[in-house]
């Protein structure tokens, strides 16, 4: 290693440059004199260096000797985001002799970095604040030391409100040059959360449900009763275009919602009072914010939860009556060309975006979003979060491009970006080739089984293009939460046997209902002051009987002639197992007695998401014909981190030692006792969780049908052998850190 210069040398140097650019504005040459210097004194191939964009919360390669000229102000990076993003993300300085086997490297193409083996990335800061990274790198292995990371970190404490400085300058230099043309509004990019993954373009569409009904004027035709039944057969006709569109894509909740809506367009109490009102005198607008609003109200002031929320159907179809005699809606009413903004809506609202064919979601209210999000990715809707914006700061009519891949808003985006969308687009649309359902192997020849998580019916048709074996989880909720409503037997049966006869031969689990009354029914009365610790899951069904008992005869019946296996979510105890046994033992001798075709012996399963069940896994293997770990509760329940607060959400993390330890205790319970053990949660998707579990023993994954291809190329890469070496050495880890550092040593 070559003799390098005294740090006190590069400390003064910097030093000098930060008083001589207080009284320069030549921002590009400061830049470039402080990378040329650090880059000398530390002997490296290359310095950089990344200042943040607040606006955008991205890291941008503000300067660089070494890399690829043309990377600068090209390189984009979120916070967390490769080994640079994530020593500012976690304010620690980040060293690695070999840069790729750090599980946060990411290549970025076209800059060489390639070329250059040694990372130290140093985070600069102000306290807690944020400003960028400086980072060195050397095509020699092992190049930079520990005397190295605190000369780096030295500097960055020196160049720290210097480099702020720059930030705001190169803000008003931009504004200064940019022309003034007050008709047009500059590019923006706002950084969001990812929900469903996809691209979208178009312009800004304010979901704000009761505007038409409460604010619009009236609309004045020479026949009102004409324009009136005008409105009302092409009102009819687009729900029946909606429900005919959507019959194979998303049947199973459509149905649920559009079939009640024809219902009430044709009753004839309801439309032929509008039309009485119109012979009285009233214009045909009048007329239906009357009847509409007379009718929301009845419905509001019921004694059944139930009806109240119906008053969301009848002011929908007021809506869709008030634009079609406003003659503002296209042919099916479609929301083609449009993003659409939402401070918070029910899953009937996002099949509704469906089936009128929006192009993406934005949506900026808190809370818990998990069923919105899981929906969304079913029915592929690209859709963000903005929890961090009031939804009036995007305005009606704006040009939006949301890019739900890397997080990001931009707004008045240029046609350059616009082409890069297109193509994108174009590139994720083209038909995946099918895959024959087998199960994975390692690349010692171990089986690793892979089924598919569903949502909806579309899902089983994903499922089987992927290669899917079985359906390892069918979230059953879905026409609960579409109908806010318990559906009955019959409807639940139809959907369930629309599952069945799409999924492919194999284990096909349908998990009873996972929602709390606070969400099902969306009414005051029925919330919770912490729902994640109320009546949900498994307690919610044993609190409803009748309604857990129509469920489970709808899925007896729905997998008379499969290999059923029903499980039970948010599990807490023995005693709640077998309380749920009994009820599927006792309906299924009903159904005998009846003599209804059904499966008279389903498994039974437990899924594991609490600390308590994690406690009593021997007890649980042993009971239960099989486990399915939920990995996402799991891992809020066992660190209380809620991931929709973003205060806490950082501390989230999968890899935390009570995780790894958790997971490893389930599954060899599970394989002492010869129970089946499966995870269906998003982490047994990421590469380096595969190599953990599998070292643990785990021989079934479950995940989404996209997630499925690239799990089984992981697998091929692995051996079991190295992987339980992995397993077992980070489950002697005892901190976040020691674990990330046990990562980064092995070679993935």
């Amino acid at each position: 290693m070559a003799a390098r210069r005294d740090t006190m040398d590069l400390v003064w140097s910097i030093s000098e440059l930060s008083s001589l650019f207080g009284r320069s504005t030549n921002i590009d040459g400061f830049l470039q004199d402080v990378v040329d210097r650090i880059a000398e004194h530390l002997d490296s191939d290359v310095c950089s260096v990344y200042l943040l964009d607040e606006s955008a919360e991205l890291l941008v390669l503000r300067a660089s000797r070494g890399l690829d000229p043309d990377a600068v102000g090209r390189v984009h990076l979120r916070i967390g985001e490769g080994i640079t993003g994530t020593a500012v993300k976690e304010l620690r300085p980040i060293r690695e002799a070999r840069a790729s086997r750090n599980p946060n490297y990411k290549h970025i193409p076209n800059t060489r970095e390639e070329e250059f083996q040694s990372f130290l990335a140093v985070p600069i800061r102000h306290g807690l604040n944020r400003i960028g990274a400086l980072v060195v790198q050397h095509r020699r292995p092992d190049q930079f030391g520990r005397h190295d990371t605190r000369a780096l970190q030295t500097i960055a404490g020196q160049l720290a409100a210097t480099l702020e400085n720059v930030e705001i300058l190169m803000e008003l230099h931009t504004r200064l040059d940019r022309p003034e043309v007050p008709t047009v509004r500059r590019s923006e990019s706002i950084r969001c959360h990812i929900a469903s993954e996809g691209v979208a373009v178009g312009r800004v569409f304010h979901l704000r449900p009761h505007d038409l009904l409460a604010e619009e004027p009236s609309v004045v035709h020479e026949d009102q009763e004409a324009a009136f039944r005008k409105a009302l057969e092409r009102t009819d006709a687009q729900i029946e275009a909606i429900h005919r569109d959507l019959d194979e894509r998303i049947s199973d909740l459509a149905n649920l919602i559009f079939s009640s809506h024809l219902l009430m367009l044709r009753d004839e109490e309801f439309s032929g009072e509008m039309i009485r009102l119109i012979a009285d005198g009233s214009t045909a607008s009048e007329a239906v914010r009357d009847v509409v609003g007379r009718y929301a109200d009845l419905l509001a002031a019921s004694a059944n939860p139930r009806t109240r929320e119906k008053t969301h159907d009848i002011r929908d179809l007021g809506q869709r009556l008030l634009r079609n005699l406003r003659g503002g809606e296209e042919e099916h009413g479609d929301l083609r060309g449009r993003v659409v903004i939402a401070h918070e809506m029910y899953p009937s609202d996002l099949v509704r975006l469906a089936a009128q064919h929006a192009e993406g979601l934005i949506l900026t209210g808190g809370g818990n979003t998990a069923h919105l999000t899981i929906l969304a990715r079913s029915l592929e809707i690209p859709a963000v979060l903005l929890r961090s914006r009031r939804e009036d700061e995007l305005p009606e009519d704006e040009l939006v491009a949301v890019d739900a891949y890397d997080g990001v808003i931009h707004r008045n985006p240029h046609q350059t970006l616009l082409d890069q969308f297109q193509a994108t687009a174009e590139a994720r649309s083209v038909e995946r080739p099918t895959i024959a359902p087998s199960s994975a192997r390692t690349a010692d020849g171990v089986e690793v089984e892979l089924l598919a998580n569903v949502n909806i019916l579309h899902d089983v048709d994903l499922a089987a293009r992927a290669g899917a074996t079985g359906i390892g989880l069918y979230r059953s909720e879905f026409p609960f939460l579409v109908r806010n409503d318990f559906p009955s037997e019959a409807e639940q049966y139809r959907i369930y046997r629309r599952i069945v006869e799409r999924a492919v031969q194999g284990p096909l689990v349908l998990r009873t209902l996972d929602v709390g009354g606070d969400k099902l029914f969306g009414d005051p009365a029925n919330r919770e002051s912490n729902p994640f610790l109320g009546l949900r899951g498994i307690r919610f069904s044993l609190a409803h009987p009748e309604s857990f008992d129509d469920q489970l005869r709808a899925m007896l019946r729905a997998g008379a002639d499969r290999d059923l296996r029903i499980l039970f979510p948010m599990v807490a105890s023995l005693d709640e197992f077998f309380q749920a046994r009994e009820r599927v033992r006792a309906v299924s001798a009903d159904l005998a007695d009846e003599g209804l075709d059904h499966h008279p012996d389903p498994k039974l399963g437990v899924m594991v998401e609490l600390p308590s069940t994690v406690e009593c896994c021997e007890e649980f293997a042993r009971e239960a014909d099989f486990l399915s770990i939920g990995s996402n509760d799991l891992v809020m329940y066992l660190l209380a981190v809620d991931r929709s607060n973003e205060q806490v959400e950082r501390l989230y993390d999968p890899y935390h030692p009570a995780v790894l330890r958790a997971l490893s205790r389930v599954i060899r319970a599970a394989d002492r006792h010869g129970t089946p053990v499966s995870m269906c949660g998003e982490a047994g998707g990421t590469p380096v969780m595969i190599r953990f579990l599998l070292g643990c023993g785990l021989r079934c994954i479950s995940a989404d049908p996209a997630r499925l291809p690239g799990i089984r190329s992981e697998i091929g890469r692995i051996t079991v052998s190295r992987a339980r070496t992995f397993s077992d050495d980070l489950l002697r880890q005892s901190s976040v850190r020691d674990v990330a550092g046990a990562i980064s040593r092995f070679r993935l």
